[in-house]
């Protein structure tokens, strides 16, 4: 009878810890350069934006960004619906960033939709600091049984602390992408599959269109463009996901900054009227409880 207690009492122990690790990984707030983040809002439909600097609106006032022009098309055209856009993007991640804040950004918040939105940093043919560290955090998390539980991968990152890198050089053309585009697919199947199972409904972004540069050295640096919408459109297809179009081209120059990557507030007014329409199609249409306003034919031809 005293060893049945005892294992009771050691079984309760240990998961009262892995209850409280979850919780304050859940909960945890650390210095990230998001845009403010109000608190999540109960009463509201709650969509979080999950992505980069196009969502975080570089080099622009925070009601220029996509995510708010959104926002203020729902209140105007569905007023008698309360709702929150959370714009959690920061300017330079990757999905493998999105992975580690993923607890603070997406689970603390309980959407309702969340917006998934990578790629243009991913497949950048350069190097940053923490890109392999945050990929090896994903591979020793989520690609063995016992990275499941945050009791036994806080003991084991204590026994066996990944390093962190010391040396970053974003001048030097890389010879592959940021993130390789199988982990790439892998981590942004993840972000889908998890949300999921927490009760939101994912829908994955194609990257936005870069405008054609002269410069040899900009055309390098993205040229697996290509290659990483068509992977988001085949992981979204793999999973049943919603996938929103972007890929499709802009009528004007005057849609980006100088950079031509980066977009004016007319780009991000462009993106907006994108997925503004994507919306309002099935099965996302359905999801925000509003009227069905367009077929769900495609919004461009494939580009895979």
């Amino acid at each position: 009878m005293i060893r049945l207690t005892v294992l009771l009492l050691l079984i309760a122990g240990i998961a009262m810890a892995e209850w409280a690790l979850r919780r304050r990984a859940r909960h945890r707030r650390r210095d990230w350069n998001t845009p403010f983040l109000s608190p999540p809002d109960a009463n509201a439909f709650r969509i979080v934006v999950l992505g980069d600097s196009i969502a975080y609106g570089y080099g622009l006032e925070p009601h220029q960004a996509w995510p708010a022009l959104l926002a203020q098309k729902l209140q105007q055209t569905y007023p008698q619906t309360r709702w929150q856009v959370i714009n959690a993007s920061v300017a330079g991640h990757t999905v493998a960033d999105a992975y580690i804040r993923y607890n603070e950004h997406v689970l603390a918040y309980q959407p309702h939709l969340l917006l998934i939105a990578f790629g243009i940093n991913d497949c950048r043919r350069v190097r940053r600091m923490n890109d392999t560290r945050r990929m090896k955090i994903f591979a020793r998390h989520e690609q063995h049984w016992w990275g499941r539980s945050y009791l036994l991968r806080g003991l084991l990152n204590r026994l066996r602390p990944i390093a962190r890198a010391t040396v970053v050089n974003e001048t030097a053309l890389a010879p592959e992408p940021r993130i390789p585009l199988p982990r790439f697919t892998q981590i942004l199947g993840w972000l889908a599959q998890q949300s999921r199972r927490h009760g939101a409904q994912p829908a994955l972004l194609t990257l936005p269109p870069i405008r054609p540069h002269p410069h040899i050295y900009h055309a390098h640096e993205f040229a697996h463009w290509q290659e990483y919408s068509a992977a988001i459109r085949q992981v979204a297809r793999s999973q049943g996901v919603p996938v929103i179009e972007l890929s499709h081209e802009f009528p004007s120059a005057q849609a980006w900054l100088a950079d031509g990557v980066h977009l004016s507030q007319q780009g991000q007014q462009l993106i907006a009227d994108r997925i503004w329409a994507a919306l309002q199609r099935p099965p996302l249409a359905a999801v925000l409880r509003i009227p069905t306003q367009a077929s769900n034919a495609e919004m461009a031809p494939s580009l895979d």
